[in-house]
């Protein structure tokens, strides 16, 4: 069964959000726990833009960073929060201000470490940028 809407927005706001996810403007809106996949979007600020008016590359991997840990935050029904051991940034094409879509995906999920990956999309459904990482399985509590 997939989560949109009120019961996503219910489930997310029982986990505690870090000020600077809020700051990025992540916003989640569709997550489905066969699939270990989140939809979500970001807000991509004008104080985030380089001088070409793009969003600068650290602003989109801490947006890909945060989507892919809020996917396995919910892959694991908020048992457990992937500390990033490694992250790697590919950067295809450029992300401009405003709302800025992206997914994340819970690639495979080993006893203690977690493979990711996520995408910034553009209004296509094209990939502008894509990451992987590997995190360390922290369980909360």
């Amino acid at each position: 069964m997939s989560l949109t809407g009120a019961e996503l927005a219910a489930r997310f706001g029982a986990l505690p959000v870090p000020e600077c996810t809020r700051h990025l403007g992540f916003s989640p809106l569709h997550f489905d726990p066969a699939g270990r996949e989140l939809e979500a979007t970001f807000v991509g600020r004008p104080e985030f833009c380089n001088p070409r008016g793009v969003v600068q590359g650290g602003f989109q991997a801490a947006m890909l960073d945060d989507v892919m840990a809020v996917t396995l935050i919910m892959a694991t029904e908020g048992r457990f929060v992937p500390p990033t051991l490694e992250l790697k940034v590919s950067y295809f094409e450029p992300v401009m201000p405003g709302t800025i879509r992206a997914r994340g995906r819970v690639l495979r999920l080993g006893r203690s470490i977690v493979f990711l990956e996520g995408d910034l999309l553009g209004d296509d459904g094209r990939s502008l940028a894509r990451a992987s990482a590997t995190a360390k399985l922290l369980q909360i509590g």
